[in-house]
């Protein structure tokens, strides 16, 4: 992401960088309502939030909903707008107490009860004594917003947990880690669900078993699920057509074409002028790779295994590969970051509509550019060449 910003301090609200609206006052305009008992009883959608900062000994805890239906805020496809991720985002409390990260391993109660409320399908009641508020909010790129932080004297569950037989059998099973996320993930489990419980260490053999930071888990399931996607489709036939799709929601707008040919994948990311993590002019980012492992991380962060994973689901659901290029424009309506969930919906979703057919990959080049306001992405385009390119003989 680009390296300039004007300094939020010496802004102090009045929009010196360019955007439409300040992400701080937003979240503080829901927060000044946030009130915080020494002793709180509430429910947890499920979810749980694991820091990263001080690993291997991290924070770890639940996030409480205070005023807000638990349900929904934990409810990322429902969303509507960024007011109301923000609302309900900040609605939440982390309510938390430090850990190391192979603590799961012994099996101490009060991990023991984190992992069955992170692992519970419907919300439970959480008890806690708080001993100290943080009140900071936090935005990141790869997670959903954070409310208010607080630090426990003591966590419980209130309530028993309903907690799926799969799960169950991948834990008491031990299975890998590996393993156990591919036979939830194909027995239907959504990738947020195993974002929790990969953060909560429920996953992998019980000598393995560790808590994972939040922000890694989401990328590292996009990660895992995408790479085993790409080994099924491998041998499958390419599709007979170059397919358009298009969407947009939250500010960002996509554009995914697929091609006849085999495997390949890109993402050009443009952040608009005056969008938030670029507020003086255009920027503009590229990733790509083949069928082969990707082996270096991302340098468009976790939004590219985000992007990747729907349309390796689309391509599997079809049986088919393609050549694929997803074109994301983020405008200035996406002042604050509000997590890759944006985009793994908005490839998802997109991929739900009826797409435009053409003869050739230029045709839909052409069709996508009009809707796409800045010109130069199209430089960046690769495209596999030929098949001995492809296996690199």
């Amino acid at each position: 992401m680009p390296s300039y910003f004007v300094k939020c301090t010496e802004c102090k609200g009045k929009l010196l960088c360019g955007r439409s609206k300040c992400p701080l006052l937003e979240k503080y305009r829901f927060l000044k309502d946030v009130k915080i008992d020494s002793r709180i009883l509430d429910p947890t959608p499920p979810s749980i939030f694991v820091g990263r900062i001080g690993y291997p000994k991290v924070y770890v805890g639940p996030l409480v909903s205070l005023n807000a239906d638990p349900v929904y805020a934990d409810s990322p496809w429902l969303w509507k707008s960024v007011e109301e991720v923000i609302k309900l985002r900040t609605s939440l409390l982390r309510v938390s107490r430090r850990f190391r990260i192979e603590d799961v391993r012994e099996e101490k109660r009060e991990i023991v009860e984190l992992q069955e409320m992170t692992a519970a399908i419907k919300p439970v009641d959480v008890e806690a004594e708080i001993e100290k508020v943080n009140r900071k909010a936090e935005f990141d790129d790869v997670m959903q917003p954070m409310g208010y932080s607080a630090i426990a004297e003591s966590i419980r569950l209130a309530e028993n947990p309903e907690i799926p037989d799969k799960v169950e059998k991948v834990y008491y099973d031990d299975m890998k880690a590996f393993d156990g996320l591919k036979y939830l993930y194909n027995h239907g489990f959504s990738t947020y669900y195993l974002q929790k419980i990969f953060s909560a260490g429920i996953l992998g053999e019980k000598q393995n078993r560790k808590l994972v930071p939040t922000r890694w888990s989401i990328t590292a399931v996009h990660s895992i699920l995408g790479e085993a996607i790409k080994r099924e489709i491998a041998d499958f036939k390419v599709i007979e057509n170059t397919l358009l799709f298009h969407y947009e929601h939250f500010g960002n707008h996509f554009e995914i074409i697929l091609s006849p040919e085999r495997y390949f994948f890109q993402l050009i990311e443009i952040w608009q002028r005056k969008s938030f993590w670029s507020p003086k002019e255009d920027w503009i980012g590229v990733d790509s790779e083949d069928v082969r492992p990707k082996k270096e991380y991302s340098n468009l962060s976790g939004g590219y295994y985000a992007a990747r994973l729907p349309v390796l689901e689309y391509l599997r659901k079809i049986r088919r590969q393609a050549s694929v290029l997803v074109v994301r424009e983020i405008k200035p309506s996406y002042y604050a970051p509000l997590g890759v969930w944006v985009v793994e919906e908005g490839v998802r979703k997109a991929l739900k509509e009826k797409p435009e057919s053409f003869d050739s990959f230029e045709e839909a080049i052409a069709t996508a550019s009009r809707r796409v306001e800045n010109v130069k992405w199209k430089e960046l385009i690769t495209r596999q060449t030929s098949l001995s390119s492809f296996f690199g003989f």
